[in-house]
């Protein structure tokens, strides 16, 4: 079983991602430009920052990010090693496809948790960004059901995960820089997790393991020109819990955690 080093105890994550549409709005400024250039060999370096909150554990990092290959309008990123940031382990783990507005993502991701299987998610068209979307906007979700047995014990997460356009700055100080351009958007994952016990033979009921909780929120910032700026990810939970009937999880009982990446350097060629 891999320990999840770079993602501190995610729990599960998202089977399949619908795009929502997309619908302007005349209240918001007209925006334009390229917020992600991936000609061949553009890169990124980035300083990444995983901190445990609970255990007061800091483990820095650093990803170097390439667009290693573009077929017409679909493109692949790749980090050299492995990537250490959430986002940037989003981004290489699927095929990207950029429209004059929006940035779209479609793959196969893989994420480790301790004590448990690692999750293979189906993403179909997850929206980054949508530069025409209004501030707040659903740009795609998905709910769905994950099922998995763990020496026996069924368990079932019932997910919703969200991406929401955010906030347009014509000027934002990040990383010590200030940028030019700047648009925000969202990632936020919704669990509930259930299993059944026997309490008599033949006699199952449901336990609640997880009630409802958001347990992932990312928050991107993408520069007009130059890209993904910063990442910044809040990971929480809090499980019920069983120890006084004798139940023991193979996970941690709550974590609160962040990761964040900063860009340090880069080249981007014009397109």
């Amino acid at each position: 079983m891999k320990r999840l080093s770079y993602y501190f105890g995610i729990v599960f994550m998202i089977i399949s991602v619908a795009t929502c549409s997309n619908t302007d709005n005349d209240d918001n400024p007209v925006i334009e430009g390229n917020y992600f250039p991936l000609t061949i060999d553009n890169y990124w370096n980035y300083n990444v920052t995983n901190s445990n909150l609970d255990l007061n554990q800091t483990q820095n990092t650093r990803d170097s990010l390439y667009v290693s290959t573009a077929n017409n309008n679909t493109f692949e990123l790749t980090v050299n090693g492995i990537a250490t940031g959430i986002m940037n382990t989003i981004l290489t783990q699927m095929d990207l496809t950029r429209t004059s507005g929006s940035l779209k993502g479609t793959g196969s991701i893989t994420f480790p948790f301790e004590g448990l299987d690692d999750l293979q998610i189906a993403v179909n068209d997850a929206v980054f960004y949508n530069l025409n979307a209004a501030v707040d906007e659903i740009l795609s979700t998905a709910e769905g059901v994950l099922e998995q047995n763990l020496d026996g014990l069924p368990i079932t997460t019932e997910y919703t995960l969200k991406t929401i356009q955010g906030t347009t700055s014509p000027s934002l100080f990040l990383n010590s820089v200030n940028y030019d351009d700047v648009i925000e958007s969202s990632i936020v994952l919704e669990l509930t997790i259930t299993t059944q016990v026997e309490v008599i033979p033949g006699n199952f009921v449901d336990v609640l393991i997880l009630d409802t909780q958001d347990v992932l929120n990312i928050k991107n910032h993408y520069a007009k020109d130059i890209g993904l700026v910063r990442s910044e990810a809040d990971i929480s939970y809090s499980l019920e819990d069983f120890s006084q009937i004798g139940i023991t999880l193979p996970v941690a009982g709550s974590l609160n955690a962040t990761s964040v990446q900063a860009l340090d350097t880069h080249i981007v060629a014009e397109e």
